[in-house]
């Protein structure tokens, strides 16, 4: 089930609502059946090898069969969960990769939803059901690598204040007797950001200069619109160089002759390198330009639990529509 956004306006009767951590890391579905756990992303990749510690947690749970919602999150030095870190295990397969990233970067599986137990399925249960029952399961495992975090019922602001204490991407709302709507989006799920983030489409990049030279200098991003991929702006800044080396890896066996996206600029288009359109990133932005564009983006990381088809503009109102375009002036990132 997938959180729509919101603002704090949006809420009324706060009591109506359970506020949980939103956790900035990557989406997991976990299946138990007796001693066997198999981890899925949201896009339906097994991704069990690459988390093993995560598998070996979940297999200390005390149950039949059970089907969990989650987040995989990486934590630093001072325990918070950080996006950055994860980015050095996603992907990983080979057992000898896996090992070194694991002994260097430290997951958890934080547990917010049961849709599945001992075969009965609970995605009709009401909200507070299935994490009451969630909490009982996850207790009978007594391992600190998976956990069922705290919730804020009915106080928004203790929920924003701690979240951004802890320096997370902000809070998840549901509503109370809601159902799990597997796949789909409703208003009984909920998220509030602290930062404006945006999920983007790649669908190439520009050679690089100075010290970059003769390598990656920005990736052209998109946003899917009307059944094409629309383009909205070029992002260069956020990388590491191994980010940078890792990303080279990663678009070169996508590489194709003609573009798969509409609307870029000549200037932009003129020494780009088109790929597949089939991986999706993260930015952090200001919002968007006159020029329907991406303000000020830094780049934050892939989401492999993301499908192309998954993106959708987060700030819609803050996105010109194309009329609005056609009127307005140049956007300061087209001048420089």
């Amino acid at each position: 089930m997938l959180a729509d956004l919101a603002d704090p306006a949006d809420f009324g009767n706060e009591q109506d609502w359970a506020f949980e951590m939103k956790w900035d890391g990557v989406r997991v579905v976990a299946y138990l059946e007796g001693s066997s756990v198999e981890l899925l992303s949201r896009s339906g990749l097994d991704i069990t090898a690459s988390y093993p510690e995560v598998a070996d947690a979940l297999q200390s749970i005390k149950v039949d069969s059970a089907v969990l919602d989650g987040e995989i999150v990486a934590v630093d030095r001072n325990g918070r969960p950080s996006f950055a870190l994860l980015q050095s295990r996603i992907n990983l397969t080979r057992p000898g990769d896996v090992q070194k990233a694991r002994a260097a970067v430290p997951v958890q599986l934080m547990l917010f939803d049961l849709m599945e137990l001992d075969g009965r399925s609970l995605i009709k249960a009401p909200y507070e059901q299935r994490h009451a029952l969630l909490s009982e399961l996850v207790a009978t495992a007594d391992h600190p690598r998976v956990q069922v975090p705290p919730q804020f019922e009915g106080d928004l602001v203790a929920a924003l204040a701690v979240s951004e204490q802890l320096n997370l991407e902000g809070v998840v709302a549901k509503r109370l007797g809601s159902l799990y709507l597997p796949g789909g989006r409703g208003r009984t799920w909920l998220k509030i950001k602290h930062q404006r983030m945006q999920e983007v489409v790649i669908g190439g990049w520009r050679d690089g200069r100075g010290r970059r030279g003769g390598g990656i200098g920005s990736l052209l991003m998109a946003v899917p619109e009307s059944g094409r991929l629309r383009y909205v702006g070029r992002v260069g800044t956020g990388f590491t160089d191994v980010d940078l080396d890792q990303i080279a890896d990663r678009l070169e066996p996508l590489a194709r002759a003609t573009c798969p996206l509409v609307d870029v600029p000549s200037i932009d288009a003129r020494d780009a390198h088109w790929v597949e359109p089939v991986l999706v990133g993260e930015v952090a932005c200001s919002g968007w330009t006159r020029q329907r564009r991406i303000w000020q983006p830094t780049w934050r990381g892939w989401r492999p639990d993301k499908r192309p088809d998954d993106v959708r503009v987060e700030h819609p109102e803050d996105a010109p529509t194309p009329a609005t375009n056609q009127l307005s002036r140049r956007a300061p990132d087209e001048l420089r």
